[in-house]
């Protein structure tokens, strides 16, 4: 396989791996600035095609490391753990799994009254329904989120993005 010259590959997956290195360190301790997860994501497709044709232009020798003990158990334990990592979320009943805390107070205001929602955001219910009425959305301060979207053929989304724009209260 002459396509790419071996050092040109060797130099392109050194750099890759270190970009998706330093992406995926700064993704786990959640520093995102600009489109770093974007980044991240197409490197790391980038990483595995030049991974891929780095094991094909090195097939004959990728093969005689498995005759060592070391290689065979070192990559046995990384499926291990890569299979521990992938199948334990899987057979954990979802109870025990927890959800995100962020999911669980959008699933409480999809489903509380608009009044709620209003007190807890701290904007004016009358308002939010007021800005609803003004887009042809019919409300009333006792439906929730869920019920004015289903009512009116919108979105979950839409509803409270046009609530979330309602003034703030006194």
């Amino acid at each position: 396989m002459k396509v790419i010259p071996r050092n040109i590959l060797s130099a392109l997956l050194c750099v890759v791996f270190v970009i998706v290195s330093i992406t995926g360190i700064m993704m786990f301790f959640k520093i995102r600035p600009l489109s770093t997860e974007t980044l991240h994501i197409w490197l790391g497709l980038a990483f595995v095609l030049a991974s891929c044709l780095h094991l094909l232009k090195n097939w004959s020798a990728f093969l005689s490391y498995f005759k060592k003990r070391s290689t065979v158990l070192s990559m046995l334990f990384g499926v291990l753990i890569t299979a521990v990592f992938i199948v334990t979320p899987l057979l954990m009943p979802q109870q025990e799994k927890g959800m995100n805390p962020k999911g669980k107070i959008i699933g409480t205001m999809m489903n509380a009254p608009l009044f709620k929602v209003a007190a807890f955001v701290d904007l004016d219910e009358e308002m939010m329904v007021k800005v609803l009425a003004d887009k042809k959305i019919v409300a009333s301060s006792k439906q929730s989120v869920l019920e004015i979207a289903k009512a009116n053929d919108k979105t979950n989304d839409d509803i409270l993005n046009l609530v979330f724009a309602a003034p703030k209260a006194p």
